[in-house]
C-alpha cells in the first residue's frame, strides 16, 4: 500500500513538473510576451532613428513610429517594418510639413527668449513667464499632432486644430506627457553623464518606449473620437 501511494505520488509529481516546465517555455506566457514586445520596440527604435538621420524626414518617421506603437497598444501585434514603411510613405508629405513648421515655431520662440533674457525689467520678467506658457502649449500640440496624423485621415490644418483641442480637452493626459518630457529634458541638462545615458538609451529603445507609453494615453483619447464604423481611420 505504501509503495503504491509513493509510486502514484512520483507519477503525479512528474506530470505537474511537466506542466510547469511547459508553462515556462510556452511562447505565449507573460515573460516571453514581454520580451517579444521589448525586442519589437528596440527594432522600431532603430528604424525610427535611422529614418530621422536626414533630419527633414524626422516628422514622417515619428508619425510612422506612432502608427506602429498605437497598433501595439491595441494588441494588433503589427509587422514592425511593413507598418512603419506604410505609414512613412502615406504620411511623408504631411509629417514633413508639420515637422518643418514645428522647427520654425521653436526657432522663433528661441529667438524671443534670447531677446527677453537680455532685459532685466519687471515687464520682461512677466513676458518671459508668458513665453514659457506659450512654449508648453506649443510642445503639447506637437506631442499630439504626429499621433493624430498617424491615426486619422485629416488635413494638416485640421490636424493642428485637433491637436490644440485635445491639448486642452484632455488636460490630465497632457500634463502627464509634459511631466515625462520635462523629466527627460531635465536629465539631458542635468550633467554630462545623465545626458550621455539618455543618448545611449534613446539609441537603443528610448524613443519607441516613450512613444509606446504615450500611445497608451493616445489610445484612450482617440477612442472618444472614433466612429462606430472606422472607415476614415488608418
Amino acid at each position: 500500500s505504501l509503495y503504491c501511494l509513493s509510486e502514484t505520488g512520483v507519477i503525479r509529481g512528474r506530470k505537474k513538473g511537466a506542466i510547469h516546465m511547459g508553462r515556462i517555455f510556452d511562447m505565449n506566457n507573460k515573460f516571453f510576451s514581454f520580451m517579444s514586445k521589448v525586442a519589437d520596440l528596440c527594432i522600431l527604435n532603430i528604424i525610427c532613428v535611422v529614418c530621422c538621420i536626414p533630419v527633414i524626414t524626422a516628422g514622417a518617421s515619428i508619425t510612422a513610429m506612432y502608427y506602429v506603437t498605437l497598433k501595439m497598444v491595441r494588441g494588433e501585434d503589427p509587422y514592425i517594418w511593413q507598418n512603419f514603411w506604410k505609414s512613412f510613405r502615406q504620411n511623408f508629405k504631411q509629417g514633413t510639413l508639420i515637422w518643418v513648421f514645428s522647427i520654425l515655431v521653436f526657432i522663433f520662440l528661441g529667438m524671443d527668449f534670447y531677446i527677453i533674457n537680455s532685459q532685466n525689467t519687471t515687464l520682461f520678467a512677466v513676458i518671459r513667464i508668458l513665453l514659457w506658457c506659450v512654449c508648453l502649449v506649443a510642445l503639447s500640440v506637437f506631442l499630439y499632432v504626429f499621433p493624430i496624423i498617424s491615426h486619422f485621415v485629416c488635413s494638416t490644418t485640421q490636424a493642428l486644430k485637433n491637436a490644440v483641442f485635445m491639448t486642452f480637452g484632455h488636460l490630465p493626459y497632457t500634463l502627464v506627457m509634459l511631466v515625462i518630457t520635462g523629466l527627460i529634458l531635465y536629465l539631458c541638462a542635468c550633467s554630462v553623464k545623465t545626458f550621455a545615458l539618455v543618448v545611449v538609451i534613446s539609441g537603443i529603445c528610448g524613443f519607441s518606449v516613450v512613444a509606446f507609453i504615450y500611445s497608451i494615453l493616445f489610445d484612450r483619447i482617440f477612442k472618444k473620437y472614433e466612429p462606430e464604423s472606422p472607415d476614415n481611420i488608418e
